[in-house]
């Protein structure tokens, strides 16, 4: 039995006790495995276990432990005469691109003492996937002797399933699949292509829709790190001590499901574990239209989707603490941003709670309100000056200030200071007008395609209209819609469709003022757009790159077809309410809670044996019928590809309402906002991100 923290209806903390470890705590015994070894070393990170790290406590876990140093997992670190020991903590197999950044540290350090700790199993170091723990290590560590130049050295080489990292309780990421998405219709050609060159193949099973792609027809890199996904979703489910049943929603998460069910350690871990959990894998693409929406429920999403993204990392933001010290001035940069991630590894982090679980008009009350209790309850000369109930920027800034320079307050309280500053920049920022104009135009395409009118403008001839508008506006119009919000709302709009009923004259319109839009920025292109076109802007080659973009979106659109009870996202209301968007997880959570236990089409379940198959298969031989995700203790939802705050509140609130049996985690393998969800859709490599 453990003891672990929950909030209730007012998000307020309490103790309760549970049947399973919290993700903090088996974070913290990851990483305490680790600073046994690390006292009087330098300690080499790739950028994943950074991130991974940082969302665990942060570096106070090394330095507390005597580590020397720290520095980058690079072939342009390595270590001085004077340093003997040298640990390296990697998120990757020992080979290829791996092996040779250890040999060039290593063989340009003096270290007598090296031990590496890595999150690949030992199973996943070979291609067959039979490779002896003790073998593939043993083998290694010769290699690394090689490299010391002295084999009376000692070289430890171990494999420490770090893999998820928690933001707040019941909610956790796992920073080392950050680029983990998946894949789309318009990637079959290409991984078909790849397929069959890489196998001399010709004339062969005909491969056409997404739903035909196997495993086996993935390139070798992504393959991989499907299998390095599911070996850690088995550590984490070892650590909760658990025996799962597998439940899969869309097609990556139907191919990480089938290689868990198939993992020989996670086998072994079914046939010896008694306490069960449900696992319900979902793809990201399913529902883009929740991740790309400014209609957002919480501050964190906020947050999100108006700070900028911390430098090296993939879920966190920047939030400008200069306020905090009389080093620095207004006119200087940056040195040393703040964030939201926790700062200290002594207890659970809950400071982000808020950010999540309430509106975010109480959020921004919640936060001033912790921030003045504690800034009196450190005597510090207050001034309460303000319309009641009422919060503004400044006036949290106003409160903030009063901590500059008292550094020992400022450690003690940092967390609450980072959420306090990070509230104060969201709410001050500029973009705020952009934000609302986007709300309002996704409201009005949101009652458009429901009405389905006819006799009305269309949703495509809407955007097109506001296209024209916004391209006539000046750049230094502050409330002026950019290239990246039409994009947002284009996919927003394909997202909620649930058929092409739109006029195709409409949508060529549209995708032709986008391009010309383009080309008449070709010289001021942001960021997204540049990757998106390149660097050499031309009609035909913008042409070329946009209809790929519209592929993508037909992708988009037609994601859900073959679901039968989530095909939609769209509640079309009635004459009392507007039409709104459900996320697809929601959707999910009230199926799996509704008391009447409806089937779940949509939802497959990974057979975990004989035993499993003589339940759903043959019911006389079982009292119960076929397994559902709302059967055992505890639940885990997972989003491959991104999960947004607003999500995981619509699932509490589904959850606080219906009081199920059952536990509930929600996991993802980042945060999401809307700009990394497009630069995943449109931009990124899913096929091939993973190569080396």
């Amino acid at each position: 039995m453990f003891t672990i923290l929950v909030y209730n209806d007012d998000c307020e903390i309490n103790l309760i006790d549970t049947m399973h470890k919290s993700i903090w705590d088996i974070s913290q015994e990851w990483w305490k495995t680790v600073t046994l070894k690390v006292k009087n070393a330098i300690v080499f990170m790739d950028s994943n276990m950074a991130e991974l790290l940082h969302w665990s406590g942060g570096i106070e876990h090394l330095l507390s432990a005597d580590v020397v140093d720290i520095r980058e997992f690079s072939s342009f670190e390595a270590a001085g005469e004077s340093y003997k020991k040298g640990v390296f903590i990697v998120s990757s197999a020992l080979t290829d691109v791996t092996s040779e950044i250890l040999c060039d540290i290593i063989s340009h350090s003096h270290f007598q003492y090296v031990l590496i700790f890595t999150t690949t199993s030992p199973l996943l170091h070979s291609s067959s996937g039979e490779s002896d723990s003790d073998t593939v290590f043993e083998e290694m560590e010769e290699k690394v002797l090689e490299w010391l130049g002295n084999m009376n050295y000692t070289v430890e080489i171990t494999h420490i399933p770090m893999f998820a990292a928690e933001v707040c309780p019941g909610m956790f990421i796992t920073p080392t699949f950050s680029k983990l998405f998946p894949i789309m219709a318009s990637d079959v050609k290409q991984i078909v292509y790849q397929y069959r060159s890489s196998h001399h193949l010709k004339d062969t099973k005909q491969i056409e829709r997404l739903k035909d792609i196997e495993f086996i027809h993935l390139p070798n890199s992504l393959q991989k790190q499907i299998k390095m996904f599911a070996s850690g979703l088995h550590a984490m489910l070892q650590c909760l001590d658990v025996r799962e049943d597998v439940y899969s929603i869309g097609h990556m998460s139907h191919l990480v499901a089938t290689e868990l069910d198939v993992y020989p350690p996670a086998r072994a871990r079914r046939k010896s574990v008694q306490n069960r959990a449900s696992l319900v894998l979902i793809d990201r693409t399913l529902d883009v239209a929740s991740a790309v929406t400014y209609q957002v429920d919480s501050l964190l999403d906020k947050m999100m989707n108006t700070l900028s993204q911390l430098p090296g990392h993939s879920s966190d933001r920047t939030v400008n603490l200069q306020c905090l010290s009389h080093v620095c001035s207004s006119s200087l940069p940056v040195l040393l941003p703040g964030s939201l991630a926790p700062t200290h590894c002594l207890a659970q982090p809950t400071h982000l709670i808020p950010l999540v679980m309430k509106k975010q008009k109480e959020a921004i009350m919640d936060v001033n309100r912790k921030l003045v209790e504690t800034a009196s309850a450190e005597k510090l000369p207050l001034n309460l000056a303000g319309r009641p109930g009422r919060v503004t920027a400044e006036q949290i800034e106003s409160t903030v200030t009063l901590f500059k320079g008292k550094y020992s307050l400022i450690k003690k309280h940092l967390d609450l200071l980072q959420t306090s500053l990070a509230t104060s920049q969201c709410m001050k920022h500029p973009s705020a007008g952009q934000h609302d104009m986007m709300v309002m135009t996704e409201k009005n395409l949101m009652q458009t395609i429901a009405d389905n009118d006819e006799s009305a403008p269309s949703a495509t001839a809407i955007l097109s209209k506001l296209m024209l508008q916004e391209m006539q506006k000046s750049r230094m119009d502050e409330k002026a819609l950019t290239l990246d919000d039409m994009l947002c709302l284009i996919t927003y709009m394909y997202s909620i469709m649930e058929e092409s009923d739109e006029d195709e004259n409409e949508e060529t319109l549209l995708r032709e003022k986008f391009i010309e839009w383009i080309l008449q920025e070709s010289e001021n292109l942001s960021p997204l757009v540049k990757q998106i076109v390149g660097e050499k802007v031309t009609e035909s080659i913008v042409t070329d790159q946009i209809e790929n973009v519209w592929q993508r979106l037909e992708d988009i659109r037609t994601v859900r077809d073959e679901l039968q009870h989530f095909r939609s996202v769209l509640d079309p209301g009635d004459a009392m309410t507007p039409a709104s968007v459900k996320s697809l997880l929601r959707l999910v959570i009230e199926k799996i809670v509704d008391p009447a236990k409806p089937d779940l089409p949509d939802i497959e379940c990974k057979s975990g044996g004989f035993k499993d198959l003589l339940k759903s298969g043959f019911g006389f031989f079982k009292s119960s019928g076929k397994p559902r995700p709302g059967d055992s203790p505890l639940l885990i939802l997972f989003v491959i590809g991104g999960l947004t705050a607003s999500e995981v509140k619509q699932i509490r609130d589904v959850i606080d309402k219906a009081k199920p049996s059952f536990e509930v985690l929600i996991g993802s393998t980042r945060l999401s906002s809307i700009s990394s969800c497009l630069e995943s859709i449109f931009i990124s490599d899913n096929v091939n991100t993973f190569d080396q």
